[in-house]
């Protein structure tokens, strides 16, 4: 959880920091997926436990994790990278969420 604090923190400062080039958009958009996933990845994770796993989609159910975000970290890992709105959209989610959230 704390490293994937850490990648969504780093991503939002980069955020704040590119320039316009399409390398640095594309870096930034790699950036945040990969937050996300890994959050994702490191939630639901721990919890696949027993001789058959359980879908991604239950256990976020069962976290209270916003099934847009399993959809998204899906689509970031398997299909085509999100748009850069999108992640931001995710990057604030997800800040909102774990606000609300005791620890």
């Amino acid at each position: 959880a704390l490293e994937a604090a850490h990648a969504l923190l780093c991503a939002i400062i980069q955020d704040y920091n590119i320039g316009a080039s399409s390398s640095s958009y594309l870096s930034l958009r790699m950036s945040y997926a990969s937050a996300v996933i890994r959050l994702v990845n490191g939630l639901v994770d721990p919890l696949q436990s027993g001789a058959y796993a359980r879908s991604i989609h239950s256990i976020a159910q069962q976290l209270g994790l916003p099934q847009w975000l399993v959809e998204l970290r899906h689509a970031a890992t398997h299909e085509h990278l999100p748009s850069l709105e999108l992640l931001r959209d995710a990057a604030r989610e997800v800040r909102r969420t774990a606000s609300c959230c005791p620890t």
